[in-house]
Parts: structure tokens; C-alpha cells; sequence
């Protein structure tokens, strides 16, 4: 089992005061970047893994776009945030 992006080298190194002095388009970008950074940043559903997904840049989310799976998720999706 991979390890937790939040335990990753890049999310403990980032601090809660730099994270305040992002503008919340620059927060959402990091945030991606961290979360799937074992994919080149690319988001994939954390539900079933697919890579193949519809944004919904209103709201900052994802719709995946298996036909059993149809999770429709955000960065923070399924972590303590």
C-alpha cells in the first residue's frame, strides 16, 4: 500500500502560514500537486482509480467517468479535510 499524501515529504514541509499567504487558486494548485504527485500531478479517482475524469472548474471538482464508479470528488476528498 502506497503511503498517505499527507505524510509525503512535500505536505509536511508545507505550513499552515504559507498555505494563509496563498490565494485560494494558488492552495487548490499546490494541493493538487501534492495530493497526486505519483501522477505527475494528474488527478485520478480516489475511489476506483481511474484516470479518465470530468472537471467541473465552477466548483473545483471531479466526476469520474467509469460507468460503476461516477464519484464526484474534490481535492480533499476522503482525507480529515
Amino acid at each position: 500500500m502506497s503511503q498517505h499524501f499527507l505524510l509525503s515529504a512535500a505536505a509536511r514541509t508545507l505550513s499552515l502560514s504559507a498555505v494563509a499567504r496563498m490565494s485560494d487558486d494558488e492552495a487548490h494548485a499546490k494541493f493538487v500537486e501534492i495530493r497526486w504527485s505519483d501522477n505527475d500531478g494528474e488527478p485520478y479517482c480516489p475511489r476506483c482509480g481511474c484516470l479518465k475524469l470530468y472537471a467541473c472548474t465552477v466548483r473545483k471538482l471531479w466526476k469520474c467517468s467509469a460507468p460503476q464508479c461516477r464519484y464526484l470528488f474534490s481535492v480533499t476528498a476522503q482525507t480529515i479535510f
